[in-house]
C-alpha cells in the first residue's frame, strides 16, 4: 500500500533510528526503498545488518552521489505502493504516521497529504486526530506547506523532483503537483526532524544560495500558472526582503 523512500549519504550514524521509526509503525502494509546517494562510509553495511535477520520487504539501491533529489526520484521510479511516504535518514516518524495519514487519504480520497513536525517530542503521547485543512495556491506559493518527511502521495500523480535544483526543490514539487491536486495538511507533529528546516551548514553564502533557489522556483510557476507573472517582481522582492530581514538578524545576534 505504501513505499516508503529514504534517500541516504554517509548515513551511517543515523539511518538506523529512522529504520526503526518505520518498523515501530502501527500500519504495516509497506515497503521500504534505500536509495544510497554514493555513501563513502558504512552505511551499506548498517542497513545490510540491520536487515539481516528481519522478514522485511525492502530494497537497496546505490547510485552515484547526484544530491537528494535525484535519490528521491531513484526512490519514486521504483515504488509499486499505491502512496509513496518520504523519510530522511536523519529523521524519524511517530509509530501511529501511516495509519493516521491513510485513514484520512483514503476516507477523505486525498491525493496529497503533509503534517506538522518537531524538534524535541519523544513521540509518548498518542494522535489520534488533528486539524486537516486543504491550503490555497496563493499561501503555498509563499510558503512551504510542509516538510519532505512528512508528505504522503499517491503514486499515480507523484512527479519528479527537479533534480537542477538544490534548493526549493521540494517547495518547487509541491506548487507544480498543486496545478492539478489539491493539497492538504494535517496538524499534527508526526515526525521528529533530525535538524531545523531550512539549514544547510549555516553560511551567508548558502542561504542566498537557497533564496535564489526560491526566486528559481517563481519563474518555473509561470509555466503551468501563467497569471502570477504580473506578481512575480513582488515574489522577487519578497524574497529578498526575508533574506535581508535574516542577514540583519543574524548581524544583531553576532554584535550581541
Amino acid at each position: 500500500m505504501v513505499s516508503v523512500v529514504i534517500p541516504c549519504y554517509n548515513a551511517q550514524n543515523t539511518i538506523i533510528r529512522g529504520l526503526h521509526s518505520v518498523l515501530a509503525q502501527t500500519y504495516t502494509d509497506y515497503e521500504i526503498i534505500l536509495i544510497d546517494d554514493g555513501s563513502i562510509d558504512d552505511t551499506q553495511r548498517a542497513i545490510k545488518e540491520f536487515f539481516k535477520d528481519k522478514n522485511i520487504d525492502y530494497k537497496y539501491i546505490y547510485q552515484e552521489n547526484s544530491g537528494p533529489s535525484a535519490a528521491r526520484n531513484q526512490g519514486i521510479r521504483n515504488a509499486v505502493g499505491e502512496y509513496i511516504a518520504f523519510l530522511d535518514s536523519d529523521d524519524e516518524w511517530h509509530p501511529q504516521k501511516l495509519e493516521i495519514m491513510l485513514k484520512i487519504l483514503e476516507d477523505k480520497k486525498i491525493n496529497i497529504l503533509g503534517h506538522g513536525y518537531t524538534l524535541t517530542e519523544n513521540f509518548s503521547q498518542k494522535y489520534f486526530k488533528g486539524d486537516i485543512k486543504k491550503i490555497k495556491f496563493y499561501k503555498l506559493l509563499i510558503k512551504n506547506f510542509a516538510v519532505t518527511p512528512s508528505l504522503v502521495i499517491r503514486r499515480d500523480i507523484c512527479q519528479l523532483f527537479d533534480k537542477t535544483m538544490k534548493y526549493s526543490e521540494d517547495h518547487e514539487l509541491w506548487l507544480r503537483m498543486s496545478a492539478g491536486n489539491d493539497v492538504y495538511y494535517l496538524d499534527l507533529p508526526l515526525v521528529l526532524l533530525g535538524r531545523k528546516p531550512l539549514t544547510h551548514g549555516g553560511l551567508s553564502s548558502r542561504k542566498w544560495e537557497m533564496r535564489k533557489g526560491e526566486i528559481k522556483m517563481y519563474l518555473k510557476v509561470i509555466k503551468y500558472k501563467q497569471y502570477i507573472l504580473p506578481i512575480i517582481p513582488l515574489l522577487v522582492m519578497f524574497s529578498l526582503a526575508k533574506h535581508l530581514r535574516g542577514f540583519i538578524i543574524a548581524k544583531r545576534d553576532n554584535a550581541d
